[in-house]
């Protein structure tokens, strides 16, 4: 398979260009011109260096593909990114438009879970109607109906794929790594006994799971839009595990639950995400939270000395 990257310096992007390439696929990392080339050069994978603002850049960039893969613009509930969503948007719209002009045969957009309201306790899959509460939540719903529209047009053929919070290496800004700052700093966030349930992923997994998706043979009547997990846990397993790979038991600061954060909603509402969808067609993860937590600390505490 010949695909190219959108998105290939970021934390999951990197991990998928990754896989692509230990998969033995002919990959293309379209990057801006500012991005830190260090890690896929390592690689060995074709590197362009775009201005994401020119569809006629896009266009030579993607020529000669057979599939765009877009992990751009990850919206995140903890940021103010959903603040240039407008651009965002854009962006996934000019991307899947070039691909179908250029004769692409799938467009794999990179969407999150953050598209899932906080009003269940319940394990929650691909039919669940979202009603959503916050700015972000609604961009990453727009930016699915992006290509989903697009799709409906043109007949391109278009996979979604929905991942879990994840945990792994080349992580800067993730919610593990927040979490791992304040185990450092001796103050990790918990409500209660931590005994909410959440799904989580390790990276690696994603990007495992967007390179099958490349090749996979899609149902007529599917419409593309998986969740992905590894492993469901709770907050406390999550630090007891954070203790016993860095060899700390941090002090835990509890959160006050009047104060309904997006934090404390995480902390105090279930977030189990129901993968049987993608299962059933044949994919399986393969890291565990021991895997994942062992591999994200050993790289996090390397990156800090």
């Amino acid at each position: 398979m010949k695909a190219i990257v959108f998105g290939s310096t970021g934390f999951i992007g990197s991990h998928v260009v990754e896989q692509l390439q230990l998969a033995g696929h002919q990959v293309t990392a379209a990057i801006r011109d500012t991005s830190n080339t260090t890690f896929l050069e390592s690689l060995g994978v074709n590197v362009v260096r775009i201005d994401f603002s020119n569809p006629e850049a896009i266009g030579k960039a993607i020529e000669g593909n057979e599939v765009v893969y877009n992990c751009t613009a990850d919206t995140n509930l903890h940021t103010q990114n959903s603040l240039y969503a407008p651009v965002e948007t854009k962006l996934t719209k000019t991307l899947i438009e070039t691909a179908v002009s250029q004769g692409v045969s799938r467009f794999i957009q990179l969407s999150t879970i953050v598209v899932y309201d906080f009003k269940s306790n319940n394990p929650i899959d691909e039919s669940y109607v979202s009603q959503p509460e916050y700015l972000s939540q609604r961009v990453a719903i727009e930016r699915e109906k992006v290509i989903e529209e697009v799709a409906k047009k043109t007949g391109i053929e278009t996979v979604i794929l929905r991942p879990a919070s994840t945990i792994g290496i080349r992580d800067t800004k993730s919610f593990f790594a927040r979490l791992f700052t304040a185990h450092t700093n001796d103050q990790f966030p918990m409500v209660g006994n931590g005994d909410t349930k959440v799904s989580l992923i390790d990276t690696r997994d994603i990007g495992r799971a967007m390179e099958w998706l490349g090749t996979y043979e899609k149902p007529k009547a599917d419409n593309g839009v998986y969740l992905l997990k590894g492993f469901d846990t709770t907050w406390f397993q999550l630090k007891k595990e954070i203790d016993r790979q860095t060899g700390r038991n941090a002090k835990i600061v509890q959160l006050s639950t009047s104060e309904q954060t997006i934090m404390v909603k995480n902390f105090t509402i279930n977030r189990i995400w129901d993968d049987n969808k993608i299962k059933k067609l044949g994919f399986n993860t393969r890291y565990s939270l021991t895997d994942a937590v062992e591999a994200s600390v050993y790289d996090l505490l390397n990156r800090v000395k």
